[in-house]
């Protein structure tokens, strides 16, 4: 399973970056969103790669996978895919799926989104469903349409 693959895998790469938060609304305590960001359509964007991301996994699909990711965190998944290249592959349901946006950050040229995902996964028919939380960074170059990568991710429960 992808979620449990990125624990295994993703070690954080060393160098600094420059960050700057986004405002927060004083109201809500929400990110506040920069003009040409529509928050809801991050969100949407966001439910739908975590879909076709597992999906991309189950099926060992490399090139769904590296549309999907940044180059560094693709090269963490080809390698842990072919780690475990003899094993069956794998049908991961997604039963629930919650999203909500915590924060947008500038980061150079590009824009990283922080999106908390939970809700109920299967991972085989003989299984029940189990829950989940992850925090998932989601990466857009900011100098065109936002194409959002998953470049990070950290499973909560």
């Amino acid at each position: 399973m992808l979620i449990t693959a990125l624990l295994l895998s993703l070690q954080r790469r060393p160098g600094r970056r420059s960050m700057r938060a986004v405002p927060r609304d004083a109201k809500t305590g929400c990110a506040s969103i920069p003009p040409g960001i529509d928050g809801e359509q991050v969100l949407a964007d966001a439910r739908r790669r975590f879909v076709r991301l597992q999906a991309a996994w189950d099926a060992r699909d490399l090139s769904l996978l590296r549309s999907l990711t940044t180059p560094d965190l693709f090269e963490d998944l080809a390698h842990v895919l072919a780690a475990c290249s003899g094993e069956a592959s794998t049908r991961t349901d997604v039963i629930s799926l919650h999203a909500e946006l915590l924060g947008l950050e500038e980061i150079g040229p590009a824009w990283l989104a922080s999106v908390e995902f939970s809700g109920l996964i299967r991972e085989s028919a003989d299984a029940g469903a189990v829950p989940f939380r992850e925090l998932w960074m989601l990466a857009a170059d900011k100098h065109a349409e936002p194409a959002w990568r998953l470049a990070r991710q950290q499973a909560l429960l």
